[in-house]
């Protein structure tokens, strides 16, 4: 144990050399910029690394000792708040503590901290407090940013906030432990004190989430009047209660995801990340959720919104003036009766969604000035052209085009039949729109049926004579005949450069009518 103190000490004094070094370049000629102050920095880092080095040595002794007379020895938060009489008044931490006494008073505060923060996290910055009182409780005034990775017991970081005097700029939680209440009274020591970024964690194993799924007590989050940004994932889906009043006044970004939103009584998810709940809302995601049934969005202030497979959904309702990017994925449920999105802003718009064609027609009526309309499509064998015909009588000023198909069908879904509605008569086929400043077309993933042909045809008639190059990939899984590569290529004007991709053993390769 001596050995071990000694070699600690020398460290830190080295520590202690290597910072006044700092100080004496920082008073010369030049300050910050001199090659004398970079050295100095180098020679600091180096030295922190050490005493960091032999501080986890000394710890890990401490601890083993400790292992042999007490039954619950790692409990860094019984170190940091009531360390045992033994300790304190043993020989060995009193020669520690006298040998750096003289060091730890003459260091600066600015310093510490320095040390703190490149520490991995609060267990590591609380266990400093076994090499000297100087550093004991000096965590939880010094360093802004707290990190508690794999913790299994959230009691023990409550102990630790609630020894916390200073504002936090960021609190990042890593935890094993569902329980509703620990949760709640983590969230509420952590409001008044947070300052900044909150990540909250919460980590179940895949079998332990499936059996708990939408069970347990519901976790009232508490009004962060001074949070920036937060992040909470609860993992299992626990169930979440908005706080009934109060204003998240300075908070820009916020995301929720694996959780429930429980009955709501005062305030539900929509009034509250409003402009009225969250002045200063500017991006917005929720993922992995069962959410109310009506959800009604309205900021003044937000400019991203991403919703991701939401449950429970049926009025989706957003009001952005603001608002440029929006991305709706598999939270939209087929045959919903009401989407009502104002967003005259708009400049990007992911909308991936099990739902008609008659809906989409129904819930965007209106697209701000596009130049790139980048589309996703999920037709599960049914014909696109109605959904990209809408779009486009809105979007006459794209110069670029892209288009996705994923025409997969999965298990229990029904491919296009003929008396499907894709059959009927649509003004697509018939109707004209002028894309007299589109440019450039892609189109990916083609499988080669003929109402996708047809649709090129069309589009091929609605962008001329300003199209310069369309390209056109097919499926690697599918193979495409000559006649209909032949077909495409006989769309095609002098002044259009048309390229044609297909997959032949394992490798995309330009097709070639000479070949």
């Amino acid at each position: 144990m001596d050995a071990k103190v000694d070699e600690v000490s020398k460290a830190y004094q080295e520590l202690v050399a290597a910072a006044q070094a700092i100080l004496e370049a920082r008073r010369q000629p030049g300050g910050e910029n001199t090659a004398a102050m970079d050295a100095a920095r180098e020679a600091f880092e180096q030295r922190r690394k050490l005493f960091a080095v032999a501080c986890d040595d000394a710890d890990a002794l401490v601890q083993s000792a400790r292992q042999s007379i007490v039954s619950d020895p790692g409990r860094f938060v019984d170190v940091v708040t009531t360390p045992d009489e033994d300790s304190v008044r043993s020989p060995t931490r009193s020669s520690a503590e006298s040998s750096s006494s003289s060091g730890f008073g003459a260091l600066p505060d600015e310093v510490l901290r320095h040390i703190l923060l490149r520490l991995p996290s609060a267990a590591a910055a609380a266990r400093t407090s076994l090499i000297s009182r100087r550093w004991r409780n000096l965590w939880s005034t010094l360093l802004p940013k707290l990190r508690f990775p794999g913790v299994t017991d959230l009691a023990r970081v409550g102990a630790a906030l609630r020894l916390r005097v200073a504002p936090v700029r960021l609190l990042r939680i890593e935890s094993s432990d569902r329980a509703p209440d620990k949760i709640v009274a983590v969230l509420h020591l952590a409001a008044p004190l947070l300052e900044g970024k909150l990540c909250f964690d919460v980590i179940t194993p895949a079998a332990a989430a499936a059996g708990a799924a939408g069970t347990g007590g519901a976790i009232q989050i508490p009004c962060f009047e001074k949070a920036t940004e937060i992040t909470i994932r609860l993992r299992g889906r626990l169930g979440i209660q908005l706080p009934p009043s109060g204003v998240f006044a300075k908070l820009t970004a916020l995301s929720l995801s694996h959780c429930r939103f429980d009955d709501q009584g005062q305030r539900d998810l929509g009034d509250a990340v409003s402009s009225e709940g969250c002045p200063s809302l500017r991006e917005l995601r929720i993922r992995d959720a069962d959410v109310v049934s009506n959800l009604a969005i309205r900021s003044e202030s937000l400019r991203l919104v991403q919703l991701s497979r939401l449950e429970g959904i049926r009025q989706l309702t957003i009001s952005a003036p603001a608002l440029t990017e929006l991305d709706l994925y598999a939270c939209l449920l087929w045959g919903m009766p009401m989407v009502d999105i104002f967003a005259p802003a708009l400049e990007t718009l992911h909308w991936i969604m099990d739902m008609s064609c008659e809906l989409l027609v129904q819930a965007v009526k209106k697209l701000p000035a596009v130049e790139i309309l980048s589309l996703r499509l999920l037709t599960i064998g049914h014909t696109f052209g109605p959904c990209v015909y809408h779009l486009l009588k809105m979007s006459t000023g794209i110069r670029e085009l892209k288009l996705k198909l994923e025409d997969h069908i999965a298990d229990g879904e029904v491919p296009c039949s003929s008396g499907c509605v894709c059959y009927e008569p649509q003004a697509w086929k018939k109707n004209n729109i002028s894309l007299n400043f589109l440019q450039k077309v892609e189109i990916n993933n083609l499988s080669g049926a003929e109402r996708q042909i047809y649709f090129v045809k069309r589009l091929l008639r609605w962008t001329m004579p300003e199209l310069k190059t369309i390209t056109l990939s097919f499926d690697p899984l599918v193979t495409v005949s000559e006649k209909v590569s032949r077909k495409l290529l006989s769309f095609s004007t002098p002044g259009i450069c048309m390229e044609i991709y297909l997959h032949r053993n394992g490798t995309r390769v330009k097709y070639s009518a000479a070949n």
